[in-house]
């Protein structure tokens, strides 16, 4: 999924896994930009949680700054 987004779409690029950076895809000119968005996420509370489409993985993040994350969603 290639494209900007506002942060009520809920898009979401993993920066690592297990202690390992994740490739994240992005194109930028002088104008524009556009991300790969790998995944989707959620607040559940205190909770972050990150889905995965292609994989099906859910990952749930505790001490994430959700309460600034809903404040600007």
């Amino acid at each position: 999924m290639l494209g900007c987004s506002t942060p009520a779409e809920r898009l979401a690029a993993r920066l690592a896994r297990d202690g390992e950076n994740e490739p994240i895809h992005i194109e930028e000119t002088d104008t524009t930009f556009a991300i790969g968005w790998k995944g989707r996420y959620r607040l559940e509370g205190p909770a972050f949680v990150y889905t995965d489409p292609d994989t099906g993985r859910v990952a749930t993040i505790l001490g994430y700054p959700t309460d600034k994350l809903s404040q600007i969603g």
